[in-house]
């Protein structure tokens, strides 16, 4: 027999039933338009959202809700979204030409969808960089946007080359810190 006082249980999932529902209130709509764009059907995007919802929900305990969820969320859609048109397109009787369009669609689709996150993350780096310290930041940018070698912007700065890996090395350890933390990162894994 327990002799745990369930009642202790109760604010841990008053919290979490909280947090699940600001998610929901925050996220359900854009994911719906989202898992549209994709399979092209209002009620079976609604579906696929809320099972995403129920996924997330199952796994409360495991997942880690202080860094960025909403990489997680769109990503869940889109692979549900893909497994969706996986399954019809087996129980549809088409013919080789409209399975042709049907998936030429799909495919444009999704590297828009890739092309819009990539634009944000390239938006969230620009943001980061910005907030370097100013020499680490000019090295950055030489390196990165201007495609400097390192002894040329050595030269340029007038420091030595090392002093350039350095700033280099710090800004890249920074920049993955951030994107790890924001949850951009997992957005540039999955997209490879």
């Amino acid at each position: 027999m327990l002799t745990d006082d369930p009642k202790k249980y109760e604010e841990p999932l008053k919290q979490s039933l909280k947090l699940f529902e600001e998610l929901f209130a925050c996220y359900y709509a854009s994911l719906v338009g989202y898992a549209y764009k994709i399979v092209n059907d209002t009620q079976a995007a609604e579906d696929i959202v809320q099972d995403v919802f129920m996924g997330l929900w199952s796994k409360k305990d495991v997942l880690d809700f202080s860094e960025s969820i909403k990489p997680y969320l769109f990503k869940a859609v889109y692979n549900r979204s893909l497994n969706y048109l996986s399954s019809l397109h087996t129980t549809l009787d088409v013919d080789g030409e409209d399975t042709y369009i049907l998936l030429h669609k799909q495919i444009t689709s999704y590297n828009q969808q890739d092309s819009l996150l990539l634009k944000e993350v390239e938006e969230e780096i620009r943001r980061f960089i910005e907030t370097l310290p100013p020499q680490c930041r000019k090295v950055y940018k030489l390196s990165r946007e201007e495609n400097l070698k390192n002894r040329e912007i050595a030269e340029k700065l007038n420091i030595s080359e090392k002093t350039v890996e350095d700033h280099i090395r710090k800004a890249l350890r920074e920049l993955k810190t951030h994107l790890v933390k924001s949850g951009f990162w997992m957005i540039l894994i999955l997209m490879n």
